[in-house]
């Protein structure tokens, strides 16, 4: 596979082909040279590492590290055979699932220290090239199918007010494109939820800057969807897809569309968490961005509100399509070891799950299954709203377990928080965990314990004198015909399930140095009074 920008003879340097002269851009986040350490360390540098997502402590080290930098692009249908440019691939997080899923990628970075460590970690895929260089380095001739661009464009103008610097760039981004080729851009959103909501604007760490319009001037410049598209359209391009992200495009947990928020307005309300984390801040959010998500719902603006863009676009409506009409949207769940990493896609009505690797037969593993879409109201919240339904409540989700089709194995997860109250009645959803040799009862006492945890969580009004979680776990025990001591079986049960889930294996010395923290972890959260009280 060649490329117009392979065939320049250039200078090899630390596995990094240099474009032209030095470019001079120095900016750097201070992880470099730490990320550049652990990744020369690491034995596994794949997309999906858990070395390497477990060694990013700071944000700046998750920014290069962490699995769900690449999620934004996982959600897309990336051809096999295509030829991409990636400009701006910083240390290769994303150029990293980009070299394991298409034929070739030339990826360029205008900071040498970060495109040394990107070339580390891609230095076992023979279809990469890391170049340490501009797009105006860059041979101005029509050789790609893709070209991608992650959180750069708002910075090609250094935050000038003036269209002129990022339509100029988009321009020359459309240059390089073959015939039937797309761009992929993804970028925050000026008037995002979680900026309406007083978090820090990502690039100034002013709150609501860029909803003011930046006005004291910043070293970036966002845009709202609509200029953006405008942008776009300026500069030669066709939008096919404006795609929202949650929490943003940086560590994605969800990619969604214009239709799901029509079609099923409540998963929308359901699938980003909130509050949208604050990178590098640490200050409560002046307005709730739960309730404020909801209302721009209910008013129809959610579209203009993402807090990151995934957009697609292409110059002659001939792109293959990355993004198929019928799905509604993909959410990811990469917080835990690969090997149970998941992906779920929204198509009409219908939710499909299934984990992004293969699973061992050992006793434990993640179900692909499909699932329809349920629009009720979580059997917790209902609780938090209704305390006096408890009874009712507890005892209805007792019979949709112990009358639930298929076997116990997969029903582990069958537990409160994923029951939602319908207008047909209780309805199971996520079962998603498939748990060898538990039983009935087993599965009844986790989902006690767990209920009492996130009740407990949010102070719950209806716990009365009961003051920590113990007790009230204890309580919603007997409730259902458990003694009190079921307690400490269900927390010990349940440290060597999450040991698992986070270490990734069945049995050995890591499995038990997890399970150790996690039940002095149990030990101590029951002891905590219940919030509130």
């Amino acid at each position: 596979m060649t490329t117009p920008l392979r065939e320049l003879e250039l200078t090899a340097e630390d596995g990094c082909l240099l474009l032209g002269d030095a470019p001079g851009v120095d900016y750097l986040d201070g992880a470099e040279r730490l990320v550049g350490a652990i990744v020369a360390e690491a034995g596994d540098l794949g997309s999906l590492s858990d070395e390497l997502h477990l060694a990013g402590r700071t944000w700046a080290e998750r920014y290069h590290l962490d699995r769900g930098r690449a999620n934004a692009l996982r959600a897309l249908d990336l051809p096999a055979d295509a030829v991409v440019l990636e400009v701006g691939a910083g240390c290769g997080a994303i150029t990293r699932h980009l070299g394991e899923r298409v034929a070739a990628v030339d990826a360029v970075e205008p900071v040498a220290a970060r495109a040394r460590v990107a070339a580390r970690r891609t230095a076992d895929l023979p279809g990469v090239r890391v170049f340490v260089g501009l797009l105006d380095d860059v041979p101005d001739e029509p050789a790609y199918d893709l070209v991608l661009v992650v959180g750069v464009l708002e910075y090609v103008g250094a935050g000038s007010a003036s269209d002129e610097p990022y339509e100029e760039f988009l321009r020359g981004l459309r240059r390089r494109l073959r015939p039937g080729g797309a761009l992929v851009l993804a970028i925050e959103n000026r008037l995002g939820v979680k900026y309406l909501a007083g978090g820090h604007e990502d690039h100034s760490g002013k709150r609501w800057d860029g909803v003011q319009g930046y006005p004291d001037g910043a070293p970036a410049r966002t845009f709202a969807r609509r200029p953006l598209e405008r942008l776009l359209a300026r500069s030669g391009y066709g939008v096919r897809h404006v795609l929202g992200c949650f929490p943003d495009y940086k560590i994605t947990r969800a990619v969604l569309t214009d239709d799901l928020v029509e079609r099923h307005p409540q998963l929308a309300r359901g699938i980003p968490s909130f509050p949208s984390p604050d990178w590098g801040h640490d200050e409560p959010r002046p307005v709730d961005e739960a309730r404020l998500w909801d209302e721009l719902i209910t008013a129809g603006l959610a579209d203009q509100a993402w807090n990151s863009f995934l957009v697609v676009a292409d110059v002659d409506g001939a792109a293959p399509e990355l993004w198929p009409a019928d799905r509604l949207g993909v959410y990811f769940n990469t917080e835990r070891a690969a090997r149970w990493c998941t992906r779920a896609e929204v198509v009409g009505d219908r939710v499909r799950r299934g984990p992004l690797v293969a699973q061992r037969p050992d006793g434990v593993s993640v179900r692909g299954y499909e699932e329809p879409v349920l629009e009720g109201v979580p059997l917790l919240s209902v609780l938090a709203d209704e305390p006096w339904r408890l009874e009712e409540l507890l005892h209805g989700w007792r019979g949709l377990l112990r009358g639930g089709d298929g076997p116990v194995a997969d029903h582990w997860d069958l537990v409160p928080h994923n029951v939602v109250v319908t207008a047909a009645g209780l309805r199971a959803i996520d079962l998603e965990w498939r748990v060898e040799g538990v039983t009935a009862v087993e599965v009844e006492e986790r989902g006690l314990l767990l209920a009492a945890d996130r009740l407990a969580r949010d102070g719950w009004r209806g716990a009365g004198e009961r003051t920590t979680v113990r007790d009230l776990a204890g309580w919603l025990g007997v409730l259902l015909g458990h003694a009190p001591a079921y307690v400490d079986r269900a927390a010990e049960r349940e440290a060597r399930f999450q040991a698992v889930r986070i270490s990734g294996t069945t049995s050995g010395a890591g499995l038990r140095r997890e399970q150790d923290y996690l039940r002095a972890a149990w030990r101590t959260r029951l002891d905590e009074a219940v919030a509130g009280s």
